[in-house]
């Protein structure tokens, strides 16, 4: 039986699941304040002379139409609600193409976050996670963390990307493409991977760009950072509070470059530097998935974990397998590989308790039960794997490499990144055929400094990205102070409580820390 004949009938069933601190004087040398000399650390950490915007809650009669959705919204993330706390939802329309000029309009989606002790006349903290996955799905995470301090003077108001979450949805690729994507083509005749990808995501392009047309164009960070630049419009204010993360840290900055002077505070959490082409943005991500992966094997073998002593060979063995086709449950490796890095990006539980609950799932597959395998793989396809993400991912993808430098990739990151590098070359190919993007202005003239923070094993960007975001932020004429965490995730402000103290105190007075913060894992 053919493997499109297989899909149409076994649909795969995707389940909408997601899941102390030492101050800059103990701070990792490597991570210390600069001063000008080599490594393009930040500068001094004084506000411009008139000091930074306040932090405004929108104008008398400027404020959206929320609504309540608390159960929803913790439901959806399969997290119980904190006593407390409240979650209003609610859209407003933003220009379709306010840069190029197509017009319509696109429905964004918000969820606003409050608890009793919020003030009501607070201004918020905007919250963007770009296209990593909806700002609306990492939220509650952050709110049953760390993230609830903020609550106590300021509401954070989270939006959602263009095409996802609660922002009008894309769905434009049809069932057996989006399932061809997501295995790479890897059951598919023949000996060219790329070959074999590129065909699937021709016709994938051109479904979605047909699908979204007039603006097949306008799904890039730059307009999404019009998207903002609306809501702080609506809300009749001077100027904005961000925090990006990931991805959303690129949105953040594009909405500098574009608004310099309607920014009132910036956090940039596991930034990826403006501007930086698809093959550098895909080997640091790889490069932080290979961190990630070693230091889950240092806590697994640590913890006696069910891995057994050697907990990176057992992982080779389990993707040996999915790549000859005889996988857990006859998965592809690049679906395996998806499910370890979601689950090591996004983790539930302290370090401990997702170390334990990865290397049981994986432990049960190599003994042939493949259920909590199953449940992490359907949880990573419904986190990253959306037409929305498709989209967004591949407007922002620039500089793309030619079908012949995938193939010289495949072999060399196959060699240099022996768990994941294969897979990371091959997700190239899927943006090959969108439509070519440019890289919204870097920021100028800046008024604030910059909060950034970062994650030495981030498998969802990797950490390069935080030196390079702190030369930007010098090039802009600001500076920077960076908090730093020793820990396994993708967000810092999201999964260690030690970022709160430097967070919050940037929020409250606009002035950057005084020293770099280091954090321990």
């Amino acid at each position: 039986m053919s493997r499109r004949a297989q899909f149409a009938t076994i649909l795969l069933s995707v389940s909408a699941l997601l899941a102390g601190c030492a101050p800059g004087l103990a701070a990792n040398p490597q991570f210390a304040v600069d001063n000008g000399h080599s490594g393009g650390g930040p500068s001094t950490s004084a506000p411009p002379p008139n000091g930074p915007p306040p932090i405004a809650a929108p104008a008398d009669g400027h404020d959206l139409s929320w609504r309540d959705c608390t159960s929803r919204v913790f439901s959806d993330a399969a997290l119980p609600a904190p006593p407390g706390i409240t979650m209003e939802c609610a859209t407003y329309d933003a220009d379709l193409d306010p840069i190029n000029g197509a017009t319509g309009t696109v429905t964004i989606g918000v969820v606003r976050a409050r608890s009793v002790q919020t003030p009501p006349d607070a201004g918020p903290l905007v919250l963007t996670t770009g296209s990593d996955l909806p700002t609306s799905v990492q939220l509650p995470v952050w709110l049953t963390r760390s993230g609830a301090d903020i609550l106590k003077s300021h509401p954070i108001v989270a939006v959602d990307r263009r095409g996802m979450g609660m922002s009008s949805a894309v769905d434009c690729r049809d069932a057996f493409d989006r399932q061809e994507m997501r295995d790479q083509a890897q059951f598919e005749s023949g000996d060219d991977p790329v070959a074999n990808l590129g065909a699937v995501t021709m016709t994938a392009t051109t479904n979605c760009t047909d699908t979204i047309a007039p603006g097949d164009s306008a799904y890039d960070n730059a307009h999404s950072a019009e998207d903002i630049e609306k809501l702080r419009s609506i809300w009749d204010v001077p100027a904005l509070a961000l925090i990006g993360i990931g991805n959303g840290s690129q949105v953040a900055m594009s909405y500098a470059g574009s608004h310099p002077d309607k920014v009132a505070r910036l956090i940039l959490d596991s930034p990826v530097a403006l501007g930086v082409s698809a093959e550098a943005a895909a080997e640091q991500q790889v490069k932080g998935q290979q961190a990630a992966l070693d230091a889950f094997a240092t806590q697994c073998a640590a913890t006696n974990c069910p891995l057994g002593p050697d907990p990176k060979g057992a992982v080779d063995a389990l993707l040996a397998a999915a790549r000859s086709g005889n996988g857990p449950g006859g998965q592809s490796v690049a679906a395996l590989v998806n499910a370890i890095v979601t689950a090591l990006g996004y983790p539930d539980g302290d370090r401990a308790t997702n170390t334990a609950r990865l290397a049981s799932a994986l432990a049960a597959a190599r003994n042939g039960d493949d259920n909590l395998l199953n449940n992490l793989i359907d949880q990573a396809d419904a986190m990253q794997q959306t037409d929305g993400q498709f989209i967004n991912r591949c407007s922002d993808s620039l500089n793309r490499p030619t079908p012949d430098r995938v193939r010289e990739l495949v072999v060399a990151w196959g060699k240099l990144y022996p768990q994941f590098g294969t897979v990371a070359a091959l997700n190239l190919v899927k943006c090959l055929n969108w439509p070519s993007g440019t890289a919204p202005d870097a920021p100028k003239n800046l008024k604030v400094g910059v909060l950034v923070l970062g994650v030495q094993n981030d498998p969802i960007v990797g950490s390069e990205g935080v030196a390079a975001t702190a030369a930007i932020i010098i090039n802009a004429g600001s500076n920077s102070k960076r908090v730093m965490w020793q820990g396994i995730g993708h967000g810092a402000s999201i999964y260690t409580g030690c970022s709160m103290p430097p967070l919050l105190g940037y929020l409250d007075s606009g002035k950057t820390p005084d020293t770099d913060t280091y954090c321990p894992a």
